[in-house]
C-alpha cells in the first residue's frame, strides 16, 4: 500500500486533502503527517508526527523517504524551496536524474483521453540538453502509469520549420536527436491544433507521424507551458495535477490556489507513478 509522507501538514486544507483521499482510496493509500504543530484535527486515520521546528520537520520527511518508509512526497504548509533544498542533499540520494521536471497529467472534457504536459512548471528556459532530459523525465512517467510507445509533440507556433523561431529549432534538433529512440515516437515542430486534433490535421492535409493523437506536449519554456496549463484550466474546463520528477518517489507541490478536485488528482497522479500500472484503473 503506498504511503504518502506530508510535509507541514497542520494547514486544513491539506488534512482535508488526506481524509478525502482515505474515503477515496479506502484502505490503498496510508499518510504521515509531519508539522511543527499539534495534530489540530486530532485524527486518528493517519500517523501524525509533531516537529519541533520547521527544519526537523522537512529533514523527518525526507528521512521517511529515504528510509522507504514513504513512496510519495507531498508538500504541505512549507516553502518549496525549503523542502527541494532538503531532497536534493547529497547524503540522501534521492535524485535519479541530472534534471528535475515538473509534468502534469491534464484531463480536458474535450478530448477523449489524458495527455501529459511538460515543463509548466519548473525549468525556465531549458537549453536543447536539458529538453532532452526533460523528455526523458516524461517518457519515464508515461511507462510508470501505461502508455506504450507514447507520442511525444514538441510544441511550437507551426509545424514547418522557421530557423528565426527558437522554440522551432529546439524541436528540429531534438527530434533528430530521439528519431532512434525506441520507447517513444518524439516529434516537432508541431502546433498545438495538430497535436491534439484529428479535424485541424484533415483540414491542413497534415501527413506526419503525430496527427492529433499526441499522449504528450513538450514545450519550451516555462512562459508557454503555464499560459497552457492556465488555459486548460480556466477555458477547457480541465483537471489538472503536476509532479516533481527526477527523484526515487514523485513530488506533490500543491498551491493554495487550488482547489481540492486539483489537489486530489495531482495526488491520484503520483499514486498511478508508484503503482503497478495493471491497477491504476483504481485511481483514475
Amino acid at each position: 500500500m503506498p504511503t504518502v509522507a506530508v510535509a507541514g501538514g497542520s494547514r486544513k486544507e491539506i488534512l482535508e486533502l488526506a481524509r478525502l483521499s482515505q474515503i477515496e482510496f479506502k484502505d490503498r493509500v496510508k499518510f504521515k503527517v509531519f508539522d511543527v504543530e499539534p495534530n489540530i484535527d486530532h485524527e486518528k486515520t493517519w500517523e501524525y508526527i509533531q516537529c519541533e521546528s520547521e527544519e526537523d520537520m522537512v529533514h523527518q520527511t525526507v528521512k521517511s523517504v529515504v528510509n522507504k518508509e514513504a513512496d510519495i512526497l507531498l508538500k504541505g504548509g512549507v516553502q518549496t524551496h525549503v523542502l527541494l533544498k532538503e531532497m536534493l542533499k547529497k547524503e540522501h540520494d534521492l535524485k535519479t536524474q541530472d534534471l528535475l521536471s515538473h509534468v502534469a497529467l491534464v484531463n480536458l472534457p474535450a478530448m477523449d483521453r489524458q495527455i501529459l504536459l511538460t515543463d509548466a512548471g519548473m525549468n525556465i528556459m531549458p537549453t536543447e540538453d536539458e529538453l532532452e532530459q526533460i523528455i526523458n523525465n516524461v517518457i519515464e512517467v508515461g511507462k510508470a502509469i501505461g502508455l506504450e510507445h507514447p507520442k511525444v509533440a514538441l510544441i511550437s507556433s507551426a509545424e514547418n520549420y522557421n530557423p528565426k523561431m527558437p522554440s522551432s529549432v529546439l524541436a528540429k534538433a531534438l527530434t533528430e536527436r530521439f528519431k532512434d529512440c525506441s520507447e517513444a515516437m518524439v516529434y516537432g515542430p508541431l502546433s498545438l491544433d495538430l497535436s491534439l486534433s484529428k479535424t485541424a490535421v484533415e483540414h491542413k492535409k497534415f501527413d506526419g507521424p503525430i496527427r492529433g493523437d499526441a499522449d504528450i506536449l513538450v514545450v519550451t519554456n516555462i512562459d508557454v507551458g503555464n499560459v497552457l496549463y492556465k488555459s486548460f484550466l480556466l477555458f477547457g474546463e480541465a483537471i489538472m495535477g503536476g509532479t516533481i520528477v527526477g527523484t526515487k518517489v514523485p513530488i506533490v507541490l500543491t498551491s493554495r490556489s487550488d482547489d481540492v478536485e486539483s489537489k486530489l488528482y495531482a495526488l491520484k497522479f503520483a499514486l498511478m507513478q508508484v503503482t503497478d500500472k495493471k491497477t491504476v484503473g483504481g485511481y483514475l
